[in-house]
């Protein structure tokens, strides 16, 4: 409770400044295409984000160095002015080169931060997540406070797209997480755009990132919109809320909603 009150004098007092503080970048499932991956970075750098957040499939099989020194170099006009935390995807296959190439995350595909009093949880959903994991158990710690939380976490849980929720997430994750301050859950795998609402979180489907696109495929009803092309969200915070929008490269606005409570 402490932390949360420090943090809600520091946001009151830097919105009362400037208005507004925060500001956000998603993207992810570049994997096989750095032309676009370039594009999307130039274009996220044009907004000049204070942290930015990669939901997964940075390269095509995570196995080799070169891949990490081509994604490195790539996203580098992002890294050395931004926090850049990655999420694993399955196509992250090394967990080691994973981890070693992002000292940030100190050796673990899980870890959680703090920016800007939220509270950012990242998952690894290539390793066990059920019930009874070492990884869900330290997911209820790690959701104990009472900061408002975004969670990441590649594969997802409410999907229309080629996957679906192909781990069975949706048996036991929003369940959980409907339980605390949870205000949205990103991932990837699909390679698409995609907001769902289910219990008043918000998750969204960011795999627009230069991975080959697919189709609708599964049975969503919390589907609210649904877009195939490359893409990445712009959050800014405005008083006590996020206020996103979704990005084409061609500046376009695919979709824009509000998260409020923060």
């Amino acid at each position: 409770m402490a932390v949360k009150k420090a943090c809600l004098l520091f946001v009151i007092l830097l919105l009362w400044f400037v208005g507004s503080f925060a500001r956000i970048a998603f993207y992810g499932d570049t994997r096989s295409n750095p032309e676009i991956h370039k594009q999307i970075v130039a274009a996220i750098a044009k907004h000049s984000p204070q942290i930015v957040f990669h939901t997964g499939d940075l390269n095509s099989k995570g196995t080799q160095q070169s891949e990490y020194d081509s994604f490195l170099q790539i996203i580098l006009p992002l890294s050395s002015k931004s926090e850049f935390w990655p999420v694993r995807g399955n196509h992250e296959k090394s967990l080691e080169l994973f981890t070693d190439n992002f000292p940030a995350l100190n050796g673990k595909s899980y870890n959680t931060l703090v920016s800007d009093c939220i509270r950012y949880i990242i998952l690894d959903s290539v390793i066990d997540l059920k019930p009874g994991s070492d990884q869900y158990k330290w997911l209820g710690t790690a959701l104990a406070d009472s900061l408002p939380k975004i969670v990441l976490l590649h594969h997802p849980v409410f999907s229309s797209g080629e996957h679906g929720d192909e781990l069975g997430l949706q048996m036991y994750l929003p369940q959980l997480l409907s339980k605390y301050s949870v205000k949205a859950v990103f991932s990837a795998h699909d390679h698409n755009y995609e907001r769902s609402l289910y219990k008043d979180i918000t998750y969204i489907v960011t795999g627009g990132g230069g991975a080959p696109f697919r189709n609708e495929k599964h049975d969503n009803p919390y589907s609210i919109v649904f877009n195939k092309s490359n893409h990445y969200l712009i959050a800014d915070r405005v008083k006590s809320n996020l206020e996103f929008r979704v990005y084409a490269l061609d500046g376009s606005i695919l979709d824009s909603f509000v998260l409020k409570g923060f």
